[in-house]
């Protein structure tokens, strides 16, 4: 009796309860505590990452002989019939999925609030956009290829021709058998290596959530909320809903069956490692509905694998999803796509999305006219997008699969009053969503522009030289030239002086320290210079060129440290260094008029019309004129009328030619301007400048400059300067809980 009530009351069986989780639920644990561990140590835990990485690898190694294999058997195990039902519920349910998808997508802009931006120049700009192959990526001519190097369309269309041609072969059980033990073995292998998941999910999820840049989602987080927003809702309603109004299965078996290949793509980021894992849930929920005798089973089971493989091919509205990053795009810089652009940009967008984002992406940004260092912005958002958009990929292959299977052995009924309320229920919720989106954005929280801020605050990459910065503009207009110094009189002398333009940014301006230190590209060059031959600097600021000119000639300024561009009338007055890099030259437009911009020869064909601004050298005016020989030419003196005109909405002009990295670096100060590059790309060297006859000094400056472009100096202060990487140095580490909450840690 004792024995018995002993067992009774033994903590065994509470205690298995409580540690025999399922996988499911470990996936979720993992899930949880990796956004916990993120907070907690931020950037501290960006070494986790290569466990993350080590468990996509492993996941990775049976994939494509896992889907070659189940699209070669399910076809050669289906008849002819079956096929041809296959092809028409697998195609009609993708259709009305991307139907759906591209509805949501076009009335997703609706949310959007008003904030102004802009972004540094990005040398994406001026590289000529390469398409797409699409014959390697769908026809596998060398199929060995193909596998090697993971071109999956081609290797899906390579197994859909092999699977066809077995459908007709009298012995084909002879190698159907041989390849499906092949093809389970890889799932045995799968199945290995999926409990494994909760520690991969902890270490991708940790490592993301603890090196977000949370300055960047404070302004990005609009496309971030809208884009999950729209996939949660598609993914975890509209979908399996779908499913379950056209099948027997319920919604809620859809939802738990599906729901560890779901969370898996959504940590991991991709939905082709998860498909053998959705494939065998999938018949799994099938075998659950207890409503099939076994040989519909097969037959379903065959037609499942092959609509879920082949629907891998096609683009998912996860995919789709992306091409509401162009439209994000256009009001992320203020320049919103108009709404008749819409149908250009789905109708080639589409397609595109075949050779994959990273590919369609430059080419649609520049397809609809906008910057392609916007790119940059979609690779870092990405990080997190993408993840919503797996998660609905891969419940978009398995609605496919699921209605198309079902098809298949007629077991389709469609509940239409049940279907009438998810579309209902879906437009209501969407509605309600993207109203409250935008009211809460515009209304409540409200990101700050902050990029003119960021720059100002930029400082040096190296450490500066002792320097001395005058206020004299002009040499006494009485006294005698100096003597021009070459570099074996300035290292006598001790020092240099340097001629520079104020207020030219990123070349040269005060930044807002506490200091006010003088900074930008060519400052730092200078420092460089004159660090590399022991000197102290003399600064001279210059408001134009001639003023530079004259103190050159004069013998008070040795070098004008200002990227010029080379061009033979320059040479009548100074000596041009050897070119420090390749420029290009932009227009600075204003956001509305960018698309009038885009192309050389149309802007000569409306040359009486236009009235385009630029700096007030001869060969600024020079090198306009010989482009566009009938164009009025606005002559700007000096930057302050710069920033004057770009302060007045420039209203006495159209554009203003720049320098395409300075120019970009304007629209940062003035966010409701654009920069735009027109085609054909004018390339211009730039230099720098001394006396005409001080050919020793010229020389010697040759020699240093080919030096710091081999040792990658003048690269490294290119990307610091002119392509942003300034305003994130000295950043402080990103928030976290360790640090700036138990300050446990320095």
């Amino acid at each position: 009796m004792s024995d018995e009530l002993s067992e009774q009351v033994s903590p065994q069986p509470l205690i298995k309860r409580i540690f025999n989780i399922t996988l499911p639920t470990q996936v979720l644990l993992g899930l949880f505590l990796g956004i916990l561990a993120g907070l907690f140590f931020g950037e501290m835990i960006a070494w986790i990452k290569v466990i993350g990485d080590i468990f996509i690898k492993l996941l990775q190694i049976s994939l494509i002989p896992y889907i070659s294999m189940s699209m070669i058997t399910g076809l050669g195990s289906l008849r002819y019939d079956e096929v041809k039902k296959l092809v028409k519920y697998a195609g009609s349910t993708l259709l009305f999925i991307w139907f759906i998808a591209i509805c949501i997508i076009v009335i997703m802009p609706l949310a959007f609030p008003l904030w102004p931006s802009s972004t540094f120049f990005n040398t994406s700009d001026v590289q000529t956009l390469v398409p797409p192959d699409f014959l390697q990526l769908f026809i596998p001519s060398n199929p060995f290829y193909s596998y090697a190097n993971g071109i999956v369309p081609a290797i899906l269309i390579f197994s859909i021709l092999v699977g066809f041609s077995l459908i007709e072969m009298e012995k084909k059980d002879a190698l159907i058998e041989p390849l499906m033990v092949f093809r389970d073995t890889m799932v045995k292998i799968t199945g290995y290596i999926s409990k494994l998941a909760p520690i991969g999910v902890f270490a991708l999820i940790s490592h993301t959530v603890g090196t977000i840049n949370f300055d960047d989602l404070t302004r990005l987080q609009v496309y971030l909320v809208l884009f999950a927003t729209v996939a949660l809702l598609m993914g975890l309603w509209v979908l399996p809903a779908l499913v379950s109004a056209v099948t027997p299965l319920r919604y809620t078996a859809i939802i738990k069956a599906l729901r560890t290949p779901l969370i898996t793509a959504f940590a991991t980021g991709s939905a082709l490692i998860v498909l053998p894992m959705l494939i065998e849930r999938s018949k799994l929920l099938i075998e659950n509905s207890e409503m099939w005798d076994s040989e519909s089973v097969e037959h379903t089971n065959s037609a499942l694998q092959v609509a879920v493989t082949t629907g891998y091919t096609f683009v998912s509205p996860g995919a789709l999803l992306t091409l509401f990053f162009i439209l994000f795009s256009g009001w992320y810089i203020g320049s919103d796509i108009a709404i008749d652009q819409y149908p250009v940009l789905i109708a080639i967008g589409l397609p595109s999305l075949f050779a994959g984002a990273y590919i369609s992406i430059p080419f649609l940004l520049d397809l609809m006219k906008l910057p392609s260092d916007l790119f940059e912005v979609f690779v870092s958002l990405d990080l997190i997008s993408l993840r919503f958009a797996t998660m609905l990929s891969a419940m978009h292959y398995a609605t496919i699969g699921l209605i198309a299977s079902m098809g298949v052995v007629r077991r389709l009924r469609i509940k239409w009053l049940y279907l009438s309320g998810v579309l209902l229920s879906t437009i209501v919720f969407l509605a309600l969503a993207l109203f409250s989106i935008k009211s809460f954005y515009t209304h409540i929280v409200v990101a700050p522009y902050k990029k003119d801020e960021e720059l100002k605050r930029s400082s040096f990459w190296s450490t500066p030289q002792p320097s001395t910065i005058h206020t004299q503009t002009l040499p006494n207009p009485r006294s005698k030239p100096k003597k021009l110094m070459n570099l074996a009189a300035l290292e006598k002398r001790g020092s240099i002086n340097v001629c520079f333009q104020p207020n030219e940014y990123p070349s040269s301006f005060y930044n807002n320290t506490p200091a006010s230190e003088l900074v930008g590209f060519d400052i730092e060059m200078a420092h460089i210079f004159a660090r590399q031959f022991s000197l102290s600097i003399e600064f001279f600021p210059t408001e134009t060129e001639q003023q530079a000119q004259v103190l050159l000639h004069k013998g008070t300024c040795d070098v004008y440290m200002r990227t010029l561009s080379i061009n033979p009338s320059r040479t009548k007055e100074l000596a041009l260094t050897s070119p420090v890099y390749i420029s290009s030259l932009g227009l600075i437009v204003r956001d509305h008029r960018r698309n009038e911009f885009q192309n050389w020869d149309e802007i000569t064909e409306r040359n009486e019309e236009l009235k385009i601004g630029l700096n007030s050298s001869a060969g600024s005016l020079q090198f306009m004129r010989s482009l566009l020989p009938e164009t009025n030419l606005y002559v700007i003196p000096d930057m302050k009328a710069q920033e004057k005109l770009l302060s007045s909405n420039m209203k006495d002009i159209d554009a203003i030619a720049d320098m395409s990295e300075e120019g970009a670096v304007w629209t940062l100060l003035y966010p409701q301007y654009n920069l735009v590059i027109p085609r054909p790309v004018v390339s211009i060297p730039v230099a720098y400048a001394v006396a005409s006859d001080n050919v020793e000094l010229l020389e010697a400056l040759d020699a240093w400059l080919i030096g710091e472009i081999h040792r990658g100096t003048v690269n490294t202060l290119y990307e610091y300067w002119m392509l942003g990487e300034a305003v994130n140095k000295d950043k402080p580490p990103r928030w976290s809980i360790i640090r700036d909450v138990l300050h446990w840690v320095d």
